[in-house]
């Protein structure tokens, strides 16, 4: 949520949901502040995965770590 602290998640999101084979803890490429955000998109075998987060928090490696639950998926456009 906005305000709260995830020191030392260093960007990694819980995943829920999603195709098989998508890994369940995500870590956001160096310089996106998708964190904060509220929906995030993950590219994933030429499709875009899209998340919302869901206000949760799971403990991961020691660090709270935002949850983002699937809703769909759209077709990387070429």
């Amino acid at each position: 949520m906005q305000g709260e602290s995830f020191s030392g998640s260093g960007g990694l999101v819980v995943l829920r949901g999603g195709p098989s084979g998508l890994p369940c803890h995500y870590r956001l490429p160096p310089g996106r502040r998708g964190v904060e955000s509220a929906r995030l998109v993950v590219a994933y075998y030429g499709q875009h995965q899209h998340f919302e987060r869901t206000g949760e928090t799971e403990c991961v490696g020691g660090s709270r770590v935002p949850v983002f639950r699937w809703s769909y998926s759209t077709a990387i456009a070429e």
